[in-house]
C-alpha cells in the first residue's frame, strides 16, 4: 500500500471513531437527561400510586396501604433546605409511644414514600416508632431538576437526620430504612461520620454504585453486558459534567466499609431492576453485625410481601440488636 494510500485509510478509520466517540456521547447525554429528570405522574399522587401498582403481586395490599397512608390522621408536612439550596419535604408520622425512636424511610427511583413503605410502614408504626417519610429531590413536592442516585441525596438524607434530632433532641434513636435506590442512599451515608443517634439501617435490595445499575439497565439496549458497561462511562461523563461528580464516585465498597451499625439486607432472586448479587456484595462488605434476608420468588421490592414473616423476624431481630425494642 502506498503512502498516500495508507494516509487516507487512515484518515477514514479516525473519522469513523470521531463519529461514534461523538454518538456515543450524545447518547451519554440524552440517556442522563431520559433517566434523571423529573417524572411527572398526572392526578392525585395517591391515586397516581395505586395506577403504578397496576396489576403487580400483592396489588391489593399495596392499593390498601397507600391509601392507609394518604388516611392517617397524626401526621405532619415537614421541610428542611438541602445543601444546595432545594426545598425538600417530608411526612411526620407521631407515634404516642415512640421514647424518641423514628425510623427515617427513604424511597425508591421515581417512586413515592406512600407506595414503597405501602404496608411496611405500619408494622414499623406498631413497633413503636414515629416514622418520617422523607420526598427525595426531584420528586414529588421536593424540588430539584436531576435525580442523582444517591450522590447528592445522601447529603440530604444526612440533613433529615439533623432534623430529627433537633426534632426529637438528644435522645433521638434513629433506624434508617430505605427501598431501591432509597436503600443505596443509605449505603452511601453510612460510610460518612453520622450521629451517635443512628443506631441500625435497613437495606432493602440497593445497588452497589449508580453506575453499575446503569450499566446493568442498559443491558436491556444494548444486550451485551460489556457492551452495556462500556456505553454506561458515556452517561457518567454527562453526569460529571452536569452534575459534577462521575456514577462510580459512589459506592458500597467504600462505605459499607466504613459501616459500624448493625444493618439488615433483604433481596429477591427473582429482581431483575437490581440483581440479586449487588446486596451480596454489600453484605458481604459490612464488617459488623447483619443480617440477611432472601427470597426466591420475590421481583424487585417485594420480599416484605414474599417473606413477611421472615422479613419482620429480622427486624425485629435488628431493633434488639439496637437496643430499640419496646421492652428497652
Amino acid at each position: 500500500m502506498r503512502e498516500d494510500e495508507t494516509l487516507t485509510a487512515l484518515i477514514i478509520i479516525g473519522s469513523i471513531l470521531l463519529i461514534l466517540l461523538c454518538a456515543l456521547t450524545l447518547f451519554g447525554f440524552l440517556a442522563f437527561k431520559r433517566s434523571f429528570s423529573r417524572k411527572i405522574y398526572e392526578g392525585e399522587q395517591f391515586d397516581a400510586a395505586v395506577k403504578k401498582v397496576g396489576k403487580r403481586p400483592y396489588y391489593k395490599e399495596y392499593a390498601k396501604g397507600i391509601y392507609w397512608f394518604r388516611d392517617f390522621k397524626d401526621k405532619e408536612e415537614v421541610t428542611i433546605q438541602s445543601r444546595d439550596g432545594l426545598k425538600l419535604h417530608g411526612y411526620y408520622f407521631t407515634n404516642p409511644d415512640s421514647n424518641g425512636r423514628v425510623m427515617i424511610m427513604c424511597h425508591g427511583y421515581r417512586s413515592f414514600p406512600w407506595f414503597d413503605f405501602s404496608s411496611s410502614a405500619k408494622d414499623c408504626l406498631e413497633r413503636g416508632f414515629d416514622l418520617l417519610f422523607i420526598t427525595e429531590r426531584t420528586h414529588c413536592e421536593s424540588e430539584g431538576k436531576y435525580i442523582s442516585f444517591g450522590i447528592k441525596e445522601k447529603y440530604d438524607l444526612m440533613d433529615w437526620i439533623d432534623f430529627v434530632i433537633k426534632k426529637q433532641g438528644s435522645n433521638a434513636k434513629i433506624i434508617l430504612s430505605g427501598v431501591s435506590m432509597g436503600s443505596s442512599i443509605i449505603m452511601f451515608a453510612l460510610g460518612e461520620n453520622l450521629p451517635h443517634n443512628v443506631k441500625g439501617a435497613v437495606c432493602d435490595c440497593g445497588f452497589d454504585s449508580p453506575k453499575s445499575v446503569i450499566g446493568f439497565a442498559l443491558i436491556k439496549v444494548f444486550k451485551f453486558k460489556h457492551l452495556a458497561k462500556f456505553v454506561s462511562n458515556f452517561v457518567s461523563f454527562a453526569s460529571f459534567i452536569i452534575l459534577g461528580k462521575f456514577l462510580g464516585s459512589e459506592n458500597t465498597r467504600k462505605s459499607l466499609s466504613k459501616c459500624k451499625i448493625p444493618v439488615m439486607i433483604a433481596h429477591g432472586k427473582a429482581d431483575d431492576v437490581v440483581p440479586y448479587e449487588m446486596s451480596v456484595k454489600n453484605y458481604n462488605y459490612l464488617k459488623g453485625e447483619k443480617l440477611f434476608v432472601s427470597s426466591e420468588k420475590a421481583a424487585h421490592g417485594l420480599v416484605y410481601y414474599y417473606e413477611r414473616d421472615e422479613y419482620l423476624k429480622n427486624l425485629d431481630k435488628l431493633i434488639e440488636i439496637c437496643g430499640l425494642s419496646n421492652d428497652n
